[in-house]
């Protein structure tokens, strides 16, 4: 593995970040989601560098006004018009896809996973004072935000979200599977305990996903029986009190509530949100609650017995922290405070930043491609097939910040 990482840093490119957006863009045409449509076909290079100096003020936490001093040729008044007319929600949405669906489409990104999976998990960031839409983090010892992201197995970050960071993971996981517009198949998705309700176990079940959580403590957690009389061998210490009884007569159809989440009636986060918060009295609560329980009792069974699992759910979490290493790095400007006092300028940063992920994942993706096709690795005895366990994500030969111009004619 040390061979084979030394020898693709000593033949990958070093790149400046504003150089490597270009060269994303040249080939995707990312941009093209923030033009209007009369000029999508006509667009000039003014129009591209004004709208990517506009995504890495956001992105980067610089902000408009120190990056129109930062940059030659564009102004404060137009990065300003493209914060307000172009960089939509949903024009970052479609740029975010089209990033996402050329990852997905890479020989290399095939190597470590086929986009079948996916995992998400919360990043905090400090504010420098009180504002709209943050809570105090008792983990940070200051108010903060969150910015919760999903990744997919091929190290593609294909949604990401703010919330508030005393707010509990578990209503915002369905909303990245949902709500993305990738082209991604996604079958099974992976969580930590932040992550984890037994409502959860059943909404995955009723749109056809599998929930895959990494559960603290679980060798605590109850396990239940549906049939009373049967005998469950090794198991019946743990499942012979009566609390530990599913009651399949509170289960009930409950296609519909979940149908409305998948064509958008209401959001998977405001309708998990209300679903947790009812009493145990209620019936619609009840009836999800057991049946949550029978796929979480299936869950932990197979987890506790299948150590290929156990060794799936880590290693995509593991991916998604180093994304957050990589975005930690990228937040630069402000020492990472973000001090937007409005919901939708925190979501502006929010997707300009996985916007940038998602341009670096796949420039590194694709110049690791290059050097396995034009250098020979035969030569090297470089073990190919060790590919799988390199990250596009570790790399230092992306140039994240600024430059500094040091004019020897000024000296005297």
């Amino acid at each position: 593995m040390e061979h084979l990482k030394n020898w693709l840093q000593k033949q990958m490119r070093s790149i400046r970040l504003p150089e490597l957006l270009i060269e994303v863009d040249n080939e995707l045409r990312y941009t093209h989601n923030f033009l209007h449509t009369n000029y999508k076909e006509k667009r000039s290079v003014l129009d591209v560098c004004s709208i990517l100096a506009a995504i890495i003020a956001y992105g980067c936490n610089v902000g408009p006004y120190n990056m129109s001093r930062m940059v030659n040729g564009i102004s404060y008044s137009q990065i300003q018009r493209i914060t307000d007319w172009q960089l939509t929600e949903d024009n970052q949405r479609g740029a975010l896809a089209s990033v996402v669906n050329a990852i997905a489409r890479l020989d290399t990104s095939q190597i470590w996973g086929q986009g079948k999976t996916s995992a998400s998990d919360g990043q905090r960031y400090s504010f420098r004072r009180r504002v709209l839409q943050q809570t105090f983090s008792h983990k940070f010892s200051d108010f903060a935000l969150e910015f919760y992201s999903f990744i997919a197995d091929n190290y593609a970050p294909f949604y990401s979200m703010p919330i508030e960071c005393t707010d509990r993971d578990a209503p915002f996981v369905l909303d990245g599977l949902l709500y993305n517009e990738s082209d991604l198949e996604l079958e099974e998705h992976y969580t930590d305990t932040h992550g984890y309700t037994e409502n959860n176990f059943a909404a995955f079940a009723m749109i056809g996903r599998r929930f895959c959580p990494r559960i603290r403590s679980i060798n605590r957690q109850r396990i239940y029986r549906i049939d009373p009389q049967k005998d469950y061998g090794v198991l019946k210490s743990l499942l012979n009190r009566r609390d530990r009884t599913i009651k399949m007569d509170w289960v009930m159809d409950q296609w519909e509530f979940y149908a409305t989440l998948k064509t958008g009636h209401t959001t998977a986060n405001v309708a998990l949100k209300r679903l947790n918060s009812m009493s145990p009295k209620n019936e619609f609560y009840r009836a999800n609650r057991e049946l949550g329980r029978i796929f979480k009792t299936e869950f932990i069974l197979q987890y506790m017995s299948q150590p290929l699992l156990r060794h799936q759910v880590r290693r995509g979490l593991l991916k998604l922290d180093q994304l957050h290493v990589l975005a930690r790095n990228i937040v630069y400007g402000k020492r990472g405070q973000m001090t937007e006092r409005d919901f939708y300028e925190m979501m502006k940063t929010c997707n300009c930043l996985i916007l940038i992920l998602a341009c670096i994942v796949y420039w590194q993706a694709k110049e690791i491609g290059r050097v396995i096709s034009e250098c020979n690795p035969e030569e090297e005895r470089i073990d190919i097939s060790l590919l799988e366990h390199i990250s596009p994500i570790e790399w230092d030969n992306v140039l994240l910040y600024g430059e500094y111009v040091i004019d020897p004619g000024l000296v005297r």
